[in-house]
């Protein structure tokens, strides 16, 4: 009974950590151009989670300069230009 308490335990913990999109972050590829790039992969995030954290990263606006999306495996990635 305490290993099956433990094995839960250590599943929420997994589960709690898939729901927090925050954790991959947003990257900065050209200072001079305030260019940056943010993945929402997986089952968990999705665009309009890219663009919160554009929204977060760029507090005047951003215009969105790429977006690619992967069919296998869910991965999304957005690259914007704060104004």
């Amino acid at each position: 009974m305490k290993q099956l308490m433990i094995a839960v335990c250590i599943a929420l913990t997994g589960c709690a950590q898939l729901m927090k999109g925050e954790q991959q972050p947003v990257k900065m590829l050209d200072a001079k151009q305030q260019i940056y790039m943010t993945s929402c992969s997986g089952a968990v995030e999705n665009w309009p989670d890219c663009h919160g954290k554009a929204k977060k990263t760029c507090p005047n606006g951003y215009d969105e300069t790429a977006k690619s999306e992967s069919p296998v495996g869910g991965k999304r990635e957005l690259t914007f230009r704060c104004r």
